[in-house]
């Protein structure tokens, strides 16, 4: 156990929040309320860091680079950690977006177009999403032995540093060594800066993996230690966590002070950035990936409701992003 004398000590070396606890927000190709709500949301919390995306697919729709443009200027006030996925399904083996590409080279490709378009508007380049999760990549049907996704995104990587580029390999979900493991043999590791891992403590449905079961949670520090074994000394981040303040008992949305706790828990994390999911709630007139309200979850991951209501989890963000911001000007 530490002395008292350390515990101040291991305190005051921590980083101040600001620079470690950021907010994960998506959006829609061509919902400019959306940004523009977001960005005086991000602004009033005073959030640094940013964790956002450019759909491949979407992007190559008509008017797509005019859009993400657009949005790239918009967020231009934020840290970006930017994720790029989404496969076109015109060049998809399986006409889809969660489907290698045909030619794997297409996303190395690509990743070098974003980076010459964006590449002063993000500090780090997370190459894919979820990528163990097969409703964002179908390893089930194409990709197996993982052989397509270490060469897709090996290239990319490799490109990304030739372009002087941070490089995040998309967070897993499940938090899975073995998965880890296949990924370092095929030597993308060398060419990752850091590794990222995605939990969802105390939310859960049946027969969907991507939730942490709740007999299973054993704290951040327990998931972060167990991962790091494997990471080769790579920073880790967590760049999704969240609580849903829907109550799938009730039928209602019920979980305020839930969603305080695991925010908390979330912003004591031992990592060395941690980003909430989400902002905004996801517009109940919207498709989720799961499905038109198949997990009702995915509705209300949000500090704030759709309608524009602050929930109690959004004054805490805003206590804890003030605390650190009080605690770096003293």
């Amino acid at each position: 156990m530490l002395t008292d004398s350390a515990s101040v000590h291991t305190r005051s070396a921590r980083p101040a929040m600001r620079d470690t606890l950021g907010i994960c927000q998506w959006f829609h190709f061509e919902d400019y309320d959306s940004v523009r709500t977001a960005v005086a949301l991000l602004k009033e919390l005073d959030v640094r860091h940013l964790r956002t995306g450019i759909s491949w697919a979407d992007f190559l729709r008509p008017g797509g680079k005019a859009w993400y443009d657009w949005q790239m200027e918009q967020l231009a006030d934020f840290e970006i950690l930017l994720s790029v996925w989404h496969t076109p399904p015109s060049i998809s083996e399986g006409d889809s977006c969660n489907s290698p590409p045909k030619r794997l080279r297409d996303y190395a490709d690509f990743i070098d177009l974003i980076i010459t378009e964006y590449g002063s508007r993000f500090s780090h380049l997370e190459l894919w999403n979820e990528p163990n999760n097969r409703m964002k990549w179908d390893f089930e049907r194409f990709d197996p032995g993982w052989h397509r996704f270490a060469q897709m995104i090996g290239d990319a990587a490799y490109w990304a540093k030739q372009r002087g580029c941070h490089t995040v390999l998309g967070g897993m979900i499940p938090v899975d060594h073995h998965w880890l493991e296949i990924i370092k043999s095929h030597g993308v590791l060398d060419l990752i800066d850091v590794v990222a891992i995605h939990g969802f403590p105390g939310l859960w449905w049946p027969n969907q993996p991507n939730w942490d079961w709740q007999g299973h949670w054993k704290g951040w520090q327990a998931k972060l230690d167990y991962i790091r074994q494997y990471a080769g000394g790579r920073p880790i981040w967590i760049t999704e966590t969240g609580l849903a303040t829907w109550d799938l008992a009730l039928n209602r949305e019920s979980k305020y002070e839930l969603q305080v706790a695991a925010l908390d828990e979330a912003a004591q994390a031992p990592a060395e950035r941690c980003y909430w999911y989400s902002l905004i709630d996801l517009d109940p007139g919207r498709h989720a990936i799961e499905g038109f309200h198949v997990d009702e979850n995915e509705y209300h991951m949000g500090l704030v409701k759709f309608d524009g209501y602050r929930k109690h989890a959004y004054g805490r963000m805003e206590n804890l992003l003030d605390t650190a911001k009080q605690r770096t000007k003293s």
